[in-house]
């Protein structure tokens, strides 16, 4: 005995099948319309993310040229800042921002979380690395050096002199 469907049956199932692939064919890309999670921007630990200007605007910072650490002309640099007790001032509180977490309030390396650095930061007090010439201070604080970071970005050039004019008053 041969097991006959009827036609209508068969019809209505391959119907049925052409209507769901094409109720599903149109949201087969939809996970890719939002591109932010496919082509998210990726950067290492103490690494600044690029972040390009808007169109059409005008810089405000960054317009200085700082020689790199180690070159002549960064020990050629003088600090263009009045040493004045409020400039002090001013540098102290900076210096307490950026620098006391890593270098400690003396300067010596022994900040809350210098333990977590290998190597530890560096003793920039008057006994240590803070008898280097002004520029070479003013081009590490600019540019950064080995694990330290650089912070153009977050300081003006006036704001690194002022902390490095503070820093020359730590023993």
């Amino acid at each position: 005995m041969r097991n006959v469907r009827p036609r209508g049956r068969s019809r209505f199932a391959a119907g049925l099948v052409i209507v769901a692939i094409l109720a599903v064919f149109p949201f087969a890309g939809c996970e890719k319309l939002d591109r932010n999670m496919y082509d998210n921007p990726a950067f290492r630990p103490q690494e600044e993310p690029v972040r390009l200007p808007p169109a059409d605007s005008v810089p405000t910072k960054g317009l200085e040229h700082t020689p790199k650490p180690g070159t002549p002309e960064a020990a050629a640099l003088k600090n263009p800042e009045k040493v004045t007790d409020f400039s002090l001032l001013s540098g102290k509180e900076l210096f307490g921002i950026y620098c006391t977490p890593c270098h400690g309030a003396s300067g010596k390396g022994d900040g809350p979380v210098a333990k977590k650095f290998v190597p530890t930061p560096a003793d920039i007090s008057g006994t240590g690395f803070g008898m280097a010439p002004e520029g070479v201070l003013f081009a590490i604080v600019t540019h950064g050096l080995n694990g330290m970071p650089p912070f153009r970005s977050d300081l003006t050039a006036k704001e690194r002199w002022l902390v490095i004019a503070y820093l020359r008053t730590l023993k």
